[in-house]
């Protein structure tokens, strides 16, 4: 159950001023969307000059020798996206070391709003971060054409 508005003594997110919601946003959205970016376009890179039609080539098509750097920078261009937000996400919850998490460590109160969203920028931040390399690891390994 929820406390009512009227009841509260102060606003449910005082330690909120130090950090931007658009940081916020960052931290959350950064590293997920950069993962996202990564495979939607890394893997239209990564098939299409061996897969053309409905046969695999044993030699990538002419003219395509620019989408292998592609890749390795687009791998590299997330994991560092998702880093950065991973860095946001943690300037965001030492910004917000003292704020109280609610009556014995609850949450439905409405206290430690901006620190709970800068965990879980540090969780979904690091954890995309990860997932960039991997994704990127497989397009590094796994051979591109059949010869």
């Amino acid at each position: 159950m929820n406390t009512p508005a009227n009841s509260l003594s102060q606003h449910p997110g005082p330690y909120r001023g130090p950090v931007t919601l658009l940081e916020l946003a960052f931290g959350l959205a950064g590293g997920p969307l950069a993962w996202a970016l990564q495979f939607n376009i890394g893997y239209p890179l990564a098939s299409w000059p061996c897969f053309p039609g409905d046969h695999r080539m044993q030699q990538q098509l002419y003219g395509y020798d620019w989408s292998w750097p592609a890749l390795i920078a687009l791998m590299f261009a997330a994991t560092f996206v998702a880093l950065a937000a991973m860095w946001v996400s943690w300037r965001n919850f030492q910004k917000t070391r003292a704020e109280p998490t609610g009556e014995q460590g609850r949450l439905d109160v409405g206290t430690g709003r901006t620190r709970f969203l800068a965990l879980w920028g540090l969780v979904f931040s690091g954890g995309f971060a990860l997932a960039s390399l991997a994704t990127g690891i497989a397009y590094l390994t796994v051979p591109r054409c059949g010869g």
